[in-house]
C-alpha cells in the first residue's frame, strides 16, 4: 500500500508542475512602466512554511530576476538588468501572492518569467510561466505572434522533455518501490516459514 501511495503522490506532483507550465500568463506594459508579474499559489487549509521561497527568473534560464528566502530578498543573486527594479513584498505570502514588481520596463524585459514559489507544507512547488509582452499601440516594437509562438515552442520543446522523463522516474521509482516491498514481503514469508519448521 505505501508503494502504491508513494507512486500516486510523484504522479501527481510531476502533473501539478507540467501543468502549471502549459500556458503562460500574459501580461502587457510598456516601456518605462511598471508592471505587477503575477504568481498565486492555492492554500485552502494549507500550512504555511516557516521559511517560505520564491525565485523569479527567465523561463528556461538560470538568469535570477528576484530571489526571496530566510525571510528576505537577496539582490545578490539578481541579474544585473534588475538591480533596484523589482519589488518583492512578503506580506500577501500568507495568501498565497508572490507577485513581482518589475519597476521602469525596457525593451529587454519583454519575455518570459517563471515564479517557483514553496510557500506551504507538504504541498508541491508551484510553477507560474508568465508571459510580459508590450502593449500594442501604435509604431510600437511589438512581439509578434511568431515571437509568441516561437517562445510556445521552446516551451512545447521542454514538456516534449520533461513529460516522458516524468513518465520514467515515476515507472523507476514505482518500481524500486515495488521491488522493496516484493523483497521484504518475501523475506518475512521466509522467516514464517522457517520458524514453523
Amino acid at each position: 500500500m505505501a508503494a502504491h501511495s508513494g507512486v500516486w503522490i510523484l504522479a501527481g506532483f510531476f502533473s501539478v508542475v507540467l501543468l502549471a507550465a502549459c500556458e503562460p500568463v500574459r501580461i502587457e506594459a510598456d516601456v518605462g512602466e511598471d508592471v505587477l508579474l503575477p504568481c498565486f499559489v492555492k492554500c485552502r487549509d494549507a500550512v504555511s512554511l516557516s521559511n517560505p521561497t520564491v525565485n523569479w527568473q527567465w523561463s528556461g534560464s538560470s538568469e535570477v530576476v528576484n530571489s526571496y528566502y530566510h525571510g528576505k530578498n537577496h539582490p545578490e543573486h539578481q541579474c544585473g538588468q534588475y538591480k533596484g527594479r523589482t519589488e518583492f513584498s512578503s506580506q500577501g505570502l500568507s495568501d498565497g501572492n508572490a507577485s513581482l514588481l518589475l519597476k521602469n520596463v525596457t525593451p529587454a524585459d519583454f519575455r518570459n518569467y517563471t515564479c517557483h514559489a514553496s510557500l506551504y507544507e507538504n504541498s508541491p512547488q508551484t510553477l507560474q510561466i508568465v508571459l510580459l509582452m508590450q502593449k500594442k499601440t501604435q509604431g510600437a516594437n511589438v512581439p509578434t505572434d511568431a515571437y509568441v509562438r516561437g517562445e510556445h515552442k521552446k516551451l512545447l520543446r521542454i514538456l516534449s522533455i520533461c513529460v516522458p522523463l516524468s513518465a520514467l522516474v515515476i515507472l523507476v521509482v514505482g518500481s524500486f518501490i515495488g521491488y522493496c516491498w516484493y523483497k521484504k514481503k518475501t523475506m518475512k514469508s521466509k522467516e514464517g516459514d522457517e520458524e514453523a519448521a
